[in-house]
Protein backbone atom coordinates (compact mmCIF):
# COMPACT_ATOMS: atom_id res chain seq x y z
CA UNK A 1 0.00 0.00 0.00
CA UNK A 2 0.98 3.56 -0.65
CA UNK A 3 1.82 5.24 1.71
CA UNK A 4 1.27 9.26 1.67
CA UNK A 5 2.41 12.25 3.69
CA UNK A 6 -0.09 14.21 5.19
CA UNK A 7 1.07 18.05 6.88
CA UNK A 8 -2.34 19.36 6.98
CA UNK A 9 -4.02 20.20 10.79
CA UNK A 10 -4.74 17.72 12.94
CA UNK A 11 -8.25 17.74 12.43
CA UNK A 12 -7.84 18.51 8.39
CA UNK A 13 -5.09 15.47 8.31
CA UNK A 14 -7.89 13.25 10.09
CA UNK A 15 -10.70 13.81 7.11
CA UNK A 16 -8.08 13.63 4.63
CA UNK A 17 -6.46 10.44 5.81
CA UNK A 18 -9.95 8.78 4.72
CA UNK A 19 -10.20 9.67 1.68
CA UNK A 20 -6.73 8.54 0.64
CA UNK A 21 -7.94 4.81 2.80
CA UNK A 22 -10.65 5.03 -0.77
CA UNK A 23 -7.43 5.83 -3.10
CA UNK A 24 -6.02 2.12 -1.42
CA UNK A 25 -3.69 4.83 0.25
CA UNK A 26 -2.11 4.90 3.67
CA UNK A 27 -1.61 8.24 4.99
CA UNK A 28 1.17 8.96 7.49
CA UNK A 29 0.14 11.91 9.70
CA UNK A 30 2.82 14.57 10.49
CA UNK A 31 0.67 18.78 10.71
CA UNK A 32 3.03 20.96 10.89
CA UNK A 33 0.74 23.31 11.61
CA UNK A 34 -2.15 24.06 14.51
CA UNK A 35 -4.88 26.53 14.35
CA UNK A 36 -5.71 28.45 17.28
CA UNK A 37 -8.03 31.32 17.41
CA UNK A 38 -6.92 34.84 18.28
CA UNK A 39 -9.92 36.04 20.38
CA UNK A 40 -9.67 39.13 18.27
CA UNK A 41 -13.34 40.98 18.75
CA UNK A 42 -15.21 42.00 15.54
CA UNK A 43 -16.07 45.82 15.66
CA UNK A 44 -19.55 46.67 15.49
CA UNK A 45 -19.65 48.01 12.02
CA UNK A 46 -22.05 48.83 9.14
CA UNK A 47 -20.81 46.23 6.52
CA UNK A 48 -21.89 45.56 3.44
CA UNK A 49 -20.35 42.28 3.07
CA UNK A 50 -17.86 39.55 4.56
CA UNK A 51 -15.25 37.72 2.79
CA UNK A 52 -14.11 34.69 4.48
CA UNK A 53 -11.08 32.87 2.76
CA UNK A 54 -10.92 29.73 5.01
CA UNK A 55 -13.28 27.72 7.01
CA UNK A 56 -11.16 28.30 10.32
CA UNK A 57 -12.00 32.47 9.62
CA UNK A 58 -15.71 31.06 10.00
CA UNK A 59 -15.26 28.36 13.40
CA UNK A 60 -12.88 31.53 15.03
CA UNK A 61 -15.18 34.19 14.15
CA UNK A 62 -17.34 34.03 17.71
CA UNK A 63 -20.76 35.09 17.37
CA UNK A 64 -20.91 36.21 14.20
CA UNK A 65 -24.80 36.65 14.31
CA UNK A 66 -24.07 40.26 14.06
CA UNK A 67 -23.10 39.84 10.59
CA UNK A 68 -25.86 37.80 9.40
CA UNK A 69 -27.88 40.75 7.35
CA UNK A 70 -24.50 41.27 5.03
CA UNK A 71 -23.97 38.73 2.21
CA UNK A 72 -21.11 36.99 2.70
CA UNK A 73 -18.66 35.42 -0.10
CA UNK A 74 -16.20 32.90 0.62
CA UNK A 75 -13.16 31.36 -1.00
CA UNK A 76 -13.60 27.34 -1.18
CA UNK A 77 -16.47 25.37 -0.87
CA UNK A 78 -15.00 23.97 2.48
CA UNK A 79 -15.11 27.73 3.64
CA UNK A 80 -18.73 27.94 2.37
CA UNK A 81 -20.07 24.86 4.43
CA UNK A 82 -18.35 26.11 7.71
CA UNK A 83 -20.49 29.03 6.70
CA UNK A 84 -23.89 27.30 5.93
CA UNK A 85 -23.16 25.64 9.47
CA UNK A 86 -23.60 28.78 10.90
CA UNK A 87 -26.91 30.13 9.14
CA UNK A 88 -24.95 32.26 6.64
CA UNK A 89 -25.72 31.80 2.58
CA UNK A 90 -23.00 32.31 1.09
CA UNK A 91 -23.09 34.59 -2.48
CA UNK A 92 -20.10 34.51 -4.12
CA UNK A 93 -18.05 31.06 -3.62
CA UNK A 94 -14.61 30.74 -5.42
CA UNK A 95 -11.73 28.15 -5.28
CA UNK A 96 -9.45 30.77 -4.77
CA UNK A 97 -8.33 34.36 -3.58
CA UNK A 98 -7.21 35.32 -7.29
CA UNK A 99 -10.52 33.65 -8.77
CA UNK A 100 -13.13 35.88 -6.34
CA UNK A 101 -11.79 38.70 -6.81
CA UNK A 102 -13.26 39.65 -10.41
CA UNK A 103 -16.31 38.35 -9.09
CA UNK A 104 -16.14 41.27 -6.16
CA UNK A 105 -14.93 43.57 -8.35
CA UNK A 106 -17.93 43.05 -11.34
CA UNK A 107 -20.62 42.68 -8.16
CA UNK A 108 -19.58 45.97 -6.03
CA UNK A 109 -18.60 48.97 -8.82
CA UNK A 110 -19.29 51.45 -6.04
CA UNK A 111 -17.11 52.21 -3.02
CA UNK A 112 -18.31 49.40 -0.41
CA UNK A 113 -17.02 48.43 3.40
CA UNK A 114 -15.78 45.20 3.55
CA UNK A 115 -15.40 43.03 6.73
CA UNK A 116 -12.44 40.01 6.02
CA UNK A 117 -12.43 37.48 8.73
CA UNK A 118 -8.60 36.38 8.30
CA UNK A 119 -5.76 34.45 9.03
CA UNK A 120 -3.12 36.27 10.61
CA UNK A 121 -0.48 34.98 7.62
CA UNK A 122 -2.11 35.14 4.51
CA UNK A 123 -1.56 36.71 1.08
CA UNK A 124 -2.83 39.90 0.44
CA UNK A 125 -4.45 39.56 -2.78
CA UNK A 126 -7.97 40.63 -1.84
CA UNK A 127 -7.07 43.31 0.36
CA UNK A 128 -4.59 44.91 -2.21
CA UNK A 129 -7.05 44.33 -5.31
CA UNK A 130 -10.09 45.85 -3.53
CA UNK A 131 -8.39 48.91 -1.99
CA UNK A 132 -6.84 49.28 -5.21
CA UNK A 133 -10.79 49.62 -6.67
CA UNK A 134 -11.53 52.03 -4.15
CA UNK A 135 -13.16 49.97 -1.61
CA UNK A 136 -12.44 49.85 2.18
CA UNK A 137 -11.41 46.77 3.91
CA UNK A 138 -11.77 45.98 7.69
CA UNK A 139 -9.73 42.85 8.43
CA UNK A 140 -10.06 41.42 11.40
CA UNK A 141 -7.12 38.33 12.26
CA UNK A 142 -9.53 36.05 13.72
CA UNK A 143 -7.07 32.75 13.94
CA UNK A 144 -3.32 32.10 13.37
CA UNK A 145 -1.53 28.89 12.25
CA UNK A 146 1.26 28.07 14.48
CA UNK A 147 4.43 26.14 13.51
CA UNK A 148 5.23 22.65 14.88
CA UNK A 149 8.41 22.03 16.82
CA UNK A 150 9.23 18.86 14.73
CA UNK A 151 7.56 15.83 12.27
CA UNK A 152 5.69 13.41 14.12
CA UNK A 153 7.65 9.98 14.74
CA UNK A 154 5.90 8.25 12.24
CA UNK A 155 7.04 10.40 9.82
CA UNK A 156 10.75 11.01 10.73
CA UNK A 157 10.58 7.01 10.46
CA UNK A 158 8.86 6.40 7.56
CA UNK A 159 10.63 9.39 5.69
CA UNK A 160 14.52 8.59 5.92
CA UNK A 161 13.31 4.77 4.93
CA UNK A 162 11.93 5.82 1.88
CA UNK A 163 8.53 4.24 2.54
CA UNK A 164 6.75 7.53 1.63
CA UNK A 165 5.22 7.34 -1.87
CA UNK A 166 4.03 10.78 -2.15
CA UNK A 167 3.67 14.13 -0.08
CA UNK A 168 0.30 16.67 -0.04
CA UNK A 169 1.29 19.79 0.26
CA UNK A 170 -1.80 22.04 0.67
CA UNK A 171 -0.34 25.74 1.59
CA UNK A 172 3.02 27.34 1.24
CA UNK A 173 3.87 28.09 4.64
CA UNK A 174 3.16 24.23 5.58
CA UNK A 175 5.86 24.09 2.67
CA UNK A 176 8.16 26.16 4.40
CA UNK A 177 7.65 24.36 8.06
CA UNK A 178 7.74 21.62 6.43
CA UNK A 179 11.48 21.70 4.40
CA UNK A 180 12.58 23.55 7.62
CA UNK A 181 11.87 21.04 10.21
CA UNK A 182 13.02 17.94 7.28
CA UNK A 183 16.25 19.92 7.16
CA UNK A 184 16.72 20.30 11.23
CA UNK A 185 15.63 16.06 11.29
CA UNK A 186 18.22 15.39 8.50
CA UNK A 187 15.41 13.75 6.83
CA UNK A 188 15.86 16.17 3.52
CA UNK A 189 17.62 14.23 0.86
CA UNK A 190 14.81 11.44 1.84
CA UNK A 191 12.52 14.25 -0.11
CA UNK A 192 13.76 13.90 -3.33
CA UNK A 193 12.21 9.89 -3.41
CA UNK A 194 8.79 10.84 -2.99
CA UNK A 195 5.99 12.56 -6.06
CA UNK A 196 5.25 15.99 -4.26
CA UNK A 197 1.71 16.97 -5.38
CA UNK A 198 0.70 20.80 -4.50
CA UNK A 199 -2.28 22.55 -4.36
CA UNK A 200 -1.35 25.66 -6.65
CA UNK A 201 1.72 26.89 -8.51
CA UNK A 202 2.10 29.32 -5.54
CA UNK A 203 2.21 26.08 -3.02
CA UNK A 204 4.59 24.48 -5.32
CA UNK A 205 7.34 26.88 -5.50
CA UNK A 206 9.49 26.56 -2.31
CA UNK A 207 9.79 22.79 -3.22
CA UNK A 208 10.48 23.51 -6.69
CA UNK A 209 12.79 26.00 -6.04
CA UNK A 210 14.95 23.81 -4.10
CA UNK A 211 14.71 20.85 -7.02
CA UNK A 212 11.87 18.27 -5.85
CA UNK A 213 10.03 17.60 -8.78
CA UNK A 214 6.24 18.68 -8.11
CA UNK A 215 2.75 18.18 -9.53
CA UNK A 216 0.17 20.77 -8.87
CA UNK A 217 -3.52 20.47 -8.59
CA UNK A 218 -5.59 21.29 -12.20
CA UNK A 219 -7.45 23.65 -9.70
CA UNK A 220 -6.77 24.41 -5.92
CA UNK A 221 -8.77 22.08 -3.88
CA UNK A 222 -8.66 18.72 -2.27
CA UNK A 223 -10.86 17.01 -4.67
CA UNK A 224 -8.36 17.62 -7.56
CA UNK A 225 -4.98 17.14 -5.80
CA UNK A 226 -6.59 13.70 -4.80
CA UNK A 227 -6.89 13.47 -8.24
CA UNK A 228 -3.56 14.26 -9.17
CA UNK A 229 -2.37 11.90 -6.94
CA UNK A 230 -4.33 9.19 -8.23
CA UNK A 231 -3.40 9.57 -11.38
CA UNK A 232 0.07 9.95 -10.59
CA UNK A 233 -0.26 6.43 -8.71
CA UNK A 234 -1.76 4.86 -11.39
CA UNK A 235 0.66 5.73 -13.39
CA UNK A 236 3.52 4.50 -11.46
CA UNK A 237 1.84 1.17 -10.92
CA UNK A 238 3.41 -1.64 -12.97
Amino acid sequence: MNLVLVLRAAEDAARTAGKLQALECAAVLSPVLEFAATDAVIPPGDYDAVIVTSAKGVEFAGDARQLGAAPLHAVGEKTAEAARALGFHPDIVAGSAEAILPHLLERYQRPTHFLYLAGRDRQPILEAGLRAAGHKVHTVEVYEARAAQSLTAEALAAIPARRVTAALHYSRRSVDIFLQLAQAASVADALRDMTHVALSEHVAAPLRRIGLATLVAAKPDEEHLLSLLSTQLRKKTP
